[in-house]
């Protein structure tokens, strides 16, 4: 792995802490210039759920129970299909619809025409299968899922424990199908997957001190604008 990659893990993760996704969207396609998409998936999924898993310790006092079930546990099921499916199935069309649906989720929060209309919690437990189905095939989960977790009323750090603890759940639904299949090659890198984890976890502890400087009305409009972004770039086909 280059210097390029390490410096992309660290930055990203100061990023990610702050947006609840972006690790495994940004790491994926860097990831897969050096390796076949199905293996960078399978990598940068291990680097994901140690860093999540490092944010659900840093604010385990945060955690919403309510959140989790009411978006968690589809997303495990979600993961689950996705991740068995991924070998048949990979399709570039699939990243361009879900960057037409972010677009559309960040503008919600951003326009002030559209700022007063939420997605009907009833709806959560689709985004929550939804979420990890796209976990489980392309890599790219934790979007879908900030968008709508910006519908509750709840704190920045509840937000982020909330997401990395479905990021979590996910991981850990989808990573032994692959390891099933390419566990030979996670053995073969664990060395450069090793200082990854380590530049990931190094930017998560910086993301946290920068936290309290941001209010919460800056902190949703940050993470609405990163999910336009995200979804103009799958769009067009930059990631």
């Amino acid at each position: 792995m280059s210097y390029v990659v390490f410096t992309a893990a660290f930055f990203t993760a100061v990023l990610t802490l702050l947006t609840g996704f972006g690790l495994a969207t940004i790491l994926t396609p860097i990831f897969s210039y050096m390796y076949d998409i199905k293996i960078a998936v399978l990598l940068v999924a291990v680097v994901h759920f140690l860093n999540n898993l490092l944010k659900v310790v840093l604010f385990r006092k945060d955690i919403s129970i309510t959140v989790l079930k009411r978006f968690g546990i589809l997303s495990i099921i979600g993961a689950l299909v996705g991740s068995l499916s991924q070998a048949y199935i990979y399709s570039g069309s699939l990243k361009v619809f879900l960057g037409v649906v972010l677009v559309f989720l960040g503008l919600k929060e951003v326009l002030p025409r559209l700022e007063g209309w939420k997605i009907p919690q009833r709806y959560d437990t689709f985004g929550g299968f939804f979420s990890g189905l796209l976990g489980g095939l392309i890599g790219n989960q934790g979007a879908i899922r900030s968008a709508y977790l910006l519908n509750y009323p709840i704190s920045k750090e509840t937000f982020i424990v909330s997401a990395a603890t479905i990021a979590c759940l996910v991981d850990a639904a989808r990573i032994p199908v692959y390891l099933y299949h390419y566990h030979s090659e996670l053995a073969q890198q664990f060395l450069p997957l090793a200082i990854v984890t380590a530049l990931t976890f190094l930017g998560t502890l910086v993301g946290k001190r920068l936290l309290p400087y941001i209010s919460l009305e800056r902190f949703k409009k940050f993470v609405a604008a990163m999910v336009i972004l995200l979804g103009v770039c799958m769009t067009i086909g930059l990631l």
